[in-house]
């Protein structure tokens, strides 16, 4: 057999072997790189529903992702608290709330004494509705998502588009440079958007609400795709643990939704699989709409699938409602899959699944069955709170406000007065540690050198932001939570919201699955590497490794 050696080779011909070994890798990584990238976040999906629901799912939707993609099994958010706005921007930022300043959905806001809602913006106007729904923008993000990366990867010539039924689910990923992002107006049933992204809506968007598919979609009411036997993932369809889309009828089968349509609250047509559906009709249209994939500048589509959250927020992860939920998402995912290989091609997208957070069971509902599970009183616990701080410091009020689990300390006021921080830590701590719930407190010198450093302290500083955050953060007890008796909520460090689903599939994707731990935190700077582009700017956590 003859071999090629450079010797043998005359000077042209040797000239063309060696541009083919260089040109060799570039065209392979152009052939590899995907031509759109599609984040696919599901709000409040807990892992175990992948294997709870596998029995009644179809073969091309979640299984047809873990068939063929790559499972991460074990992946769990690195911070606290555990919402869908500082969920959302840790996913496509790479980055915490520490960095990427998004704490909370809402905070509190010490200059003004307010609370302040993650995307609002009073500087842009509504387009698609006359209401203020649309004066939303990625203002308090501090930080670049993936969205932005990928834009200037092709110095702006790619598009970054964020979609969801709730618009901080729509805003924050797609970025400072997005091109557009929409999310649904709860009063009229429409898809909206800002002044932030562009002057009109665009025609089709605008083509697409003049159909009235919200409407047309709760006249179908909320029937269940099995028989009612078949949902053995569930309790019974009436229990005291669920709260109803209308609360003068109980939480069963079928929901009527004419009180919906009848009162044009498009809220409680969100609470039901219908919103899916919507946000899924519409991720399609966009898709075509705006040439998405269709050429060698890489895009992005972000789509946030929020109506689980609501559905789980109303009914808990032990109902029938959650499951017919998934079972219907399972279809939603297979129809989006199918428009994707039909618009971009097989193997020219690259997407990955994952959740902005979990929940935890209904604790009325475990607790009837002997589990530690309780109801944390809010109020009991400021009144407790502002009695001690008031008595051990009369010449002044050094309570400020307590929300997403922190405390805040007017620290004017510490500062006027002279007071120690240390000893009115020391108050806080003797007067609530053992008020019902409380596992533990720390203060923010606490986290900031923590001796050992534990789970809990580790989650805290990562989700602590010193110009937006508290002063001192608690941790409740496993089990409890600070919400009604029915329905569920999230926002803790422990494992039944923070561990979340997370595939990758497509492009450069190979078959596999790992029970090795990850962070939410890897999602960015993974897909960036799929995708052949630098890492958002503030990407702060290693890659994945698939092997």
């Amino acid at each position: 057999m003859f071999v090629y050696t450079f010797s043998s080779l005359k000077t042209t011909e040797m000239k063309k072997f060696l541009f083919a070994l260089i040109l060799f890798p570039l065209l392979v990584s152009a052939q590899d790189s995907p031509k759109l990238v599609v984040g696919i976040v599901v709000d409040q999906m807990r892992t175990d529903y992948i294997y709870r629901y596998w029995d009644k799912f179809e073969d091309d939707g979640f299984k047809r992702l873990i068939n063929e993609g790559y499972f991460c099994r074990n992946t769990h958010f690195n911070y606290i608290p555990t919402y869908t706005g500082p969920g959302h921007a840790s996913i496509y930022t790479g980055t915490t709330p520490s960095v990427h300043g998004i704490i909370a959905n809402n905070w509190y806001e010490r200059a003004t004494g307010e609370s302040r809602y993650c995307v609002q913006d009073k500087e842009v106007m509504s387009l698609g509705t006359a209401n203020e729904n649309g004066m939303m923008s990625p203002k308090s993000l501090l930080t670049p998502t993936l969205g932005d990366a990928i834009r200037v990867s092709n110095l702006y010539k790619g598009k970054s588009i964020g979609i969801s039924i709730k618009d901080r689910g729509a805003i924050l990923p797609a970025g400072h440079s997005a091109n557009a992002a929409y999310w649904l107006d709860y009063e009229s049933g429409k898809m909206i958007s800002s002044t932030y992204y562009f002057d009109n809506l665009p025609k089709w968007v605008s083509s697409f609400n003049s159909k009235n598919h919200a409407q047309e979609l709760t006249k179908l009411n909320w029937t269940l795709s099995l028989a009612p036997e078949l949902y053995t993932e569930s309790t019974a369809d009436l229990t005291d643990y669920e709260k109803s889309i209308d609360p003068n009828t109980d939480p069963v089968f079928p929901y009527d939704l004419k009180p919906v349509i009848e009162a044009k609250e498009y809220y409680g047509f969100a609470t039901t699989p219908h919103g899916n559906t919507l946000l899924r009709m519409f991720a399609e249209q966009c898709i075509t709409e705006e040439d998405l994939g269709q050429d060698e500048h890489l895009d992005m589509i972000a789509i946030s699938f929020s109506s689980p959250d609501m559905i789980g927020h109303m009914y808990g992860p032990q109902s029938m409602e959650v499951e017919d939920t998934y079972i219907k998402l399972d279809q939603e995912i297979a129809q989006l899959l199918e428009a994707l290989d039909l618009r971009v091609g097989k193997g020219n997208y690259l997407l990955f699944l994952t959740a902005d957070h979990a929940a935890a069971h209904v604790p009325s509902y475990t607790a009837s069955h002997g589990m530690p599970a309780n109801y944390f009183d809010k109020e009991g616990f400021n009144e407790t709170l502002i009695e001690a701080l008031n008595k051990n410091f009369p010449e002044t009020e050094l309570f400020a406000n307590y929300s997403n689990q922190q405390i805040f300390l007017d620290r004017a006021a510490m500062m006027e007065h002279k007071i120690d921080f240390k000893k009115v830590s020391e108050v806080v701590r003797n007067a609530v540690l053992d008020f019902p719930g409380v596992a533990n407190l720390q203060d923010v010198k606490q986290l900031q050198h923590p001796l050992p450093q534990s789970h809990f302290s580790s989650l805290a500083i990562n989700g602590w932001n010193p110009q937006r955050s508290g002063d001192i953060v608690i941790q409740l007890l496993p089990g409890w939570m600070q919400y009604g008796p029915k329905g569920t909520t999230h926002g803790t460090s422990y494992s039944y919201d923070t561990h979340v689903p997370l595939i990758f599939f497509g492009s450069g994707v190979d078959h596999g699955e790992s029970i090795a731990p990850v962070n939410i935190t890897q999602i960015a700077p993974t897909v960036s590497l799929l995708s052949r582009i630098a890492f958002p700017d503030a990407s702060s956590h290693e890659p994945i490794d698939f092997d």
